[in-house]
């Protein structure tokens, strides 16, 4: 097949742009011609791939960053010039669109909304320009005729999509992200778990909380600081163990400052670690007992799947997507609330004092990674891919 992948960057750091670096790989492998529509890539792309790059003219005017790409998508990449054309951006017109994000006015609701900053500053904020424009974009890409199928990574975000533009369930189908079961393995726990300890300044027997996150505040961090609190009015871990929550991932410079000055303030700055932006995430994992995600909204969260992958019990908020993967009590935990620090504080004290009951958590969870692990994940994708390239075919869709 002839493939076209879009978006707006063809790197292999973050959660979609992961994703989309990895099924660019897979589909090179069994032979396809890939081509990637974007602005930016680096020096470590699959030679095979065949890299388009946009135009990025209006990069330092964010609304028009958004318009500016996705009308050059719309004008230069015709579905009928391909097999498949798969989006993952701010995009109008594909065949295949795999939603990240869910629905624009859902997703305010957690990060405009709730964040507080006053009625004025959160009517400004929902109503700028960007925002504006990004949800133009998404109310042509839901649009019949825009579209073959969209494939979203869980049924939260399904169910927001059908819900706001009323669409089917042929429309929309839910596929759960592959994980890559080699890269994060429970053997690195030994290999390398306690190295990265010592690297991030951790001891050996801390009982650590891993939370991996870009965003902090809407990620649940000031839970976790909180729980940490909890943890510590309650006298600590069993046997005195030290409680370390260690949090990587992208955030501002005055968050991160403010967050460490709240765990400060609460007793905890030395038990909450916030290391901003690290590489080889998977040498993070090895490191973790636990892994929190009290998201307020992710529409997946494949840091779930790398936790469980590894062999780390999850505990996770409902509503973050990956919860769906969960079996609560057997691979991993859900929060119902994701302010409801005393859950955590509670997760963390019961996981500590029974290691057994830990680990055997760990292990079912790995168990079912392995179901959904990107082989399984693959094949899935190319069925839906060969669907729609016959679809146009017997449409004449495809020149």
């Amino acid at each position: 097949m002839r493939v076209a992948i879009t978006h707006t960057r063809y790197i292999d750091k973050g959660g979609v742009e992961r994703y989309a670096w990895d099924l660019v790989r897979r589909l090179c492998d069994r032979g396809h011609e890939v081509h990637f529509f974007c602005h930016f890539t680096d020096d470590r792309t699959d030679p095979r791939v065949v890299v388009h790059k946009i135009p990025n003219s209006w990069k330092q005017i964010r609304f028009m960053k958004v318009w500016s790409f996705d009308r050059w998508l719309t004008r230069h990449v015709r579905r009928a010039d391909w097999d498949v054309v798969h989006g993952f951006s701010k995009s109008s017109v594909q065949d295949v669109y795999t939603d990240g994000s869910g629905c624009l006015l859902d997703y305010q609701a957690y990060s405009i909304d709730e964040a507080g900053k006053g009625a004025l500053g959160r009517a400004l904020k929902r109503n700028s320009l960007h925002q504006r424009q990004v949800l133009a974009v998404e109310e042509r890409r839901f649009t019949r005729g825009n579209f073959a199928k969209i494939v979203t990574m869980s049924e939260l975000a399904a169910e927001q999509i059908r819900r706001r533009y009323g669409l089917t369930d042929q429309e929309v189908v839910t596929i759960f992200n592959g994980i890559d079961t080699a890269r994060f393995h429970p053997r690195l726990r030994e290999e390398v778990g306690p190295a990265q300890r010592a690297a991030a300044g951790v001891e050996p027997d801390a009982f650590v909380v891993l939370c991996v996150a870009n965003d902090y505040r809407r990620k649940g961090v000031p839970t976790l600081i909180e729980a940490a609190r909890r943890v510590a009015a309650a006298g600590g871990l069993p046997g005195g163990r030290p409680l370390r929550v260690v949090v990587i991932g992208k955030e501002r410079a005055s968050t991160v400052a403010e967050y460490e000055a709240l765990a400060r303030s609460k007793g905890v700055g030395e038990v909450v670690r916030l290391l901003g932006p690290q590489d080889a995430v998977e040498r993070w994992h090895a490191l973790a007992d636990l892994h929190a995600l009290p998201s307020r909204f992710d529409a997946f969260g494949n840091v779930v799947l790398e936790a469980m992958a590894t062999g780390v019990p999850p505990l996770v908020s409902k509503r973050a997507g990956a919860h769906e993967v969960v079996e609560e009590g057997v691979t991993g935990w859900k929060l119902e609330d994701p302010d409801d620090a005393a859950t955590v504080a509670a997760t963390i004290l019961a996981c500590a004092g029974d290691e057994a009951r830990r680990r055997a958590v760990g292990a079912a969870a790995r168990r079912a990674a392995e179901a959904l692990s990107w082989d399984v994940h693959f094949e899935r994708m190319l069925a839906l891919y060969e669907e729609v390239a016959a679809a146009k075919r017997a449409a004449g869709v495809r020149a």
